[in-house]
């Protein structure tokens, strides 16, 4: 599977007020100006259109059905928005602000499509107080890999093809003892027996990333099974939580298509696993990448880690 991450840099050309996390408003934005620049029928709902089989919006905003016939899943969303938030909520005409957003799969063909949304965010502004021209601002850079490759002046982007990600292999042997520092960046939203759990074992936390993996390859109609799973998971038993800094996050999310105020909390904060967790450091480097758990496209389930083999030096690299 393909992804490709993009860095957006912009400039206030009017005071903002933005909520303390920005990943809900910029994916609101985002959106609503997808919409305006794919929709060409207008209809309030793409499932009542006529032309929602061969329009670019529900791919890539909502995600497409997985294959499987009429009550097939809903696929995620083919990208993460990533606000790099400070907390800071109040912004002046003239300051900048970034953010990142990473495609997966086909939307990385797409990306002129998030630019130009992006660009017409800024003309009509974000945040509060958008009715009283608050908010308005202008897209100067969109950088991929530390290089400009969208020119404002004459509104052209250099396509990139992405980079291939690769599926982890489950290597068991020579298992490797130490500690595994897991830091929840943004709120994890995940079920466990149909509701909200705060429970994070080591097993709980792999099978997440595992979900991850196969929704997402699910992109490129790859259905993904890993032959050693069931062993994997009796592994994934034998881990301990050394320590756990982890607590719940509420907040608050107005959706103004539905008219109503979400509920949008999650675990945050650090865990330390220990245990021959060496075996499954490829799935997590790879979760640094995808996110896990619900509701990812707004940016939740952001996660780093940190390996440190027993004995050796908390420097020593993932692998």
């Amino acid at each position: 599977m393909r992804k490709a991450t993009f860095t957006f840099q912009c400039r206030l050309t009017a005071p903002a007020s933005f909520s303390a996390y920005k990943g809900s408003m910029l994916r609101g934005a985002l959106g609503t100006f997808l919409k305006k620049t794919c929709c060409t029928v207008r209809c309030t709902s793409c499932k009542d259109c006529m032309l929602a089989l061969h329009c670019a919006f529900p791919p890539l905003f909502i995600g497409k059905e997985a294959e499987g016939g009429e009550r097939a899943a809903m696929l995620p969303p083919p990208y993460c928005i990533e606000p790099g938030d400070t907390g800071k909520t109040f912004y002046e005409a003239g300051e900048r602000f970034s953010f990142n957003i990473t495609l997966f799969s086909y939307a990385v063909n797409h990306l002129p499509y998030f630019v130009h949304a992006v660009t017409l965010a800024g003309q009509h502004g974000m945040g509060k107080n958008t009715d009283a021209v608050h908010g308005t601002f202008e897209l100067e850079h969109v950088l991929h890999n530390n290089q400009s490759i969208f020119n404002k002046e004459k509104q052209k982007i250099t396509l990139t093809a992405g980079e291939e990600l690769a599926l982890p292999v489950w290597d068991p042997a020579p298992p490797e003892k130490g500690t595994l520092h897991v830091y929840l960046k943004t709120p994890c939203r995940f079920k466990a027996d149909n509701r909200f759990s705060a429970d994070l074992s080591f097993r709980r936390m792999f099978n997440l990333i595992v979900r991850r993996i196969r929704n997402m390859w699910a992109l490129d109609g790859e259905h993904i099974l890993f032959e050693d799973f069931f062993s994997m998971q009796d592994n994934a038993d034998a881990i301990k939580i050394l320590q756990s800094n982890l607590y719940w996050k509420d907040w608050t999310r107005y959706s103004s298509r539905q008219k109503s105020s979400m509920q949008l909390g999650g675990l945050q904060g650090s865990i330390r696993y220990y245990g021959e967790i060496s075996a499954f450091l490829p799935f997590f480097t790879l979760a640094e990448t995808l996110h896990i758990g619900k509701q990812t496209s707004f940016g939740l389930g952001q996660i780093s880690v940190k390996w440190m083999p027993e004995g050796k030096s908390a420097d020593s690299p993932l692998r």
